[in-house]
């Protein structure tokens, strides 16, 4: 297959207004008044041309119809039967000037796949209506049967299909509707990180790429390996499966599952492949350093179930070992990685609960980028101990004010009352939000002392009420324990 990027024929949208607007005009008897001429040109004609060469590969498809039939009556007000007849003729007039899509789907569920995939993965109504051209009154119906269809499985458990489907709250809804939901809800349990197989699917149907949505992935997850290390041109080798003697010499075909991934496409193709990526800001080209190549976050999130638990075994695996290097090799695991894949290492880290990790973190200081160190702010607030307790002292002393924060953020959650002269002095920093999280954490230490600090806080001239609130309630906070304690 020679093409493997499949552009939308926009070239074409003149030419598809002039017909859409001779069958508002001259089939359908078209608008008479000057007004609302300039409406049907300057609104309804453009909506109507984005939205079917968007969704031109559904011109066909009897699902699509019934969008495009309701976007005709809910967004430009045509009577349900006038608009279920004229959509009938905008899909005639669009596939005469559009012709047939390569990539045509007749299956009724195709349209309802992207509506649902596109909000599972966290695009709201709006956005899907603008990627689309779906009416969002379709869109937002469309949505409550999904949370009514969440809601009756939940309660229902482990139900059959005959027995959900016939349950009162679901009467009235389409059961073609219903069952792709099912379906849709199903895969999760079935097929391995799907959530990530949706956002691929999401980057392929706006890229208008023609990749298996596991191929994208997979091409990430080898680009993740040797990331700063290639160029587009050794990419391209590397997933055309080219052994050149650098590939072979640096070992690096094996360490990728990108290997040899496209090895049918051609490279110009695969090439073409990588520009579009580029350009989509998938994977990021430094033009400071030979245009190496490296995921963007958007690209790195989509491996992170691939790659993250294994480099979090690595991370302990290489702590619990005797070895004497085992810090510089375990700070080797996450320092030069992407932020966005280190940052979930991280998390996932916390998650197992292993405080002696905080020993690779403190190793980590000033040698990860600010997003990466954040995380290890926060993570030492997490997982606790005396190493944590020594780089969150140096942190809320740091010259970055968020850094301070999340500083300021961590002691208080581990309430250890050593950090009761940092939060007391941080309650003179320069930075409003420093100083109302330095509150704040205050009050989970529960020492009164504190009391007379922040009492000069709230009745500083020209403080942030946000610090002065935040003082107050710790304040509030203090007096209370400080009478039960009494009382005792």
């Amino acid at each position: 297959m020679d093409i493997k990027v499949q552009p939308k024929p926009w070239d074409r949208a003149e030419s598809l207004a002039l017909a859409l607007e001779k069958t508002f005009t001259e089939e359908w008897g078209g608008p008479k008044s000057a007004l609302a001429l300039a409406y049907l040109r300057d609104t309804v004609i453009p909506e109507l041309v984005f939205c079917l060469i968007t969704n031109w590969h559904f011109l066909d498809n009897q699902t699509f119809r019934q969008i495009l039939t309701a976007k005709l009556n809910t967004q430009f007000a045509y009577p349900p039967v006038f608009a279920e007849g004229l959509a009938g003729d905008v899909l005639m007039a669009a596939k005469s000037v559009l012709g047939v899509s390569p990539l045509a789907n007749n299956h009724p569920w195709q349209p309802w796949e992207i509506i649902l995939r596109m909000f599972t993965i966290g695009y709201r109504l709006p956005e899907i209506a603008q990627k689309t051209g779906y009416p969002e009154t379709y869109l937002d119906i469309f949505k409550k049967i999904y949370q009514q269809l969440q809601a009756v499985t939940q309660d229902l458990g482990q139900a059959s299909e005959e027995v959900v489907l016939a349950h009162r709250d679901l009467a009235g809804s389409d059961i073609q509707m219903l069952r792709f939901m099912l379906d849709f809800r199903a895969r999760f349990e079935v097929f391995h990180n799907y959530f990530e197989r949706l956002q691929a699917e999401q980057i392929i149907m706006e890229l208008g790429l023609e990749i298996d949505p596991d191929n994208l992935i997979r091409l990430f997850e080898g680009l993740f390996e040797i990331e700063k290390q290639v160029t587009v041109a050794r990419l391209a080798d590397i997933l055309k499966g080219a052994k050149s003697a650098w590939l072979t010499g640096e070992n690096y075909f094996t360490k990728t599952r990108g290997y040899g991934l496209l090895a049918h496409w051609p490279k110009k193709q695969i090439v073409l492949l990588l520009e579009h990526l580029l350009a989509a800001n998938l994977i990021i080209s430094d033009a400071n350093h030979d245009h190496v190549l490296s995921l963007s976050e958007k690209a790195a999130r989509l491996i992170v179930p691939l790659v993250v638990p294994r480099l979090a075994d690595e991370v302990q695996n290489t702590l619990r070992s005797k070895a004497r290097d085992k810090i510089s090799r375990s700070t080797a695991v996450l320092q030069g990685k992407n932020p966005e894949i280190a940052v979930h290492v991280i998390r996932e880290l916390v998650r197992r609960g292993d405080a002696g990790v905080v020993m690779c973190f403190k190793a980590l200081q000033r040698r990860v980028s600010k997003k990466v160190f954040l995380q290890i702010v926060w993570a030492c607030g997490q997982l606790g101990g005396k190493d944590a307790i020594s780089l969150l002292s140096k942190a809320i002393l740091d010259r970055d004010s968020l850094v301070r924060v999340r500083a300021c953020q961590a002691m208080g959650h581990m309430a250890d009352q050593s950090f009761y002269f940092a939060l007391i002095n941080a309650l003179e920093d320069p930075v409003a939000l420093v100083r109302e999280q330095a509150a704040r954490s205050l009050a989970k230490l529960k020492m009164p002392s504190a009391l007379k600090h922040l009492e000069q806080l709230i009745n500083k001239i020209g403080e942030d009420p946000q610090v002065q609130r935040a003082a107050r309630e710790t304040k509030a906070l203090l007096l209370k324990e400080k009478e039960q304690k009494e009382q005792e």
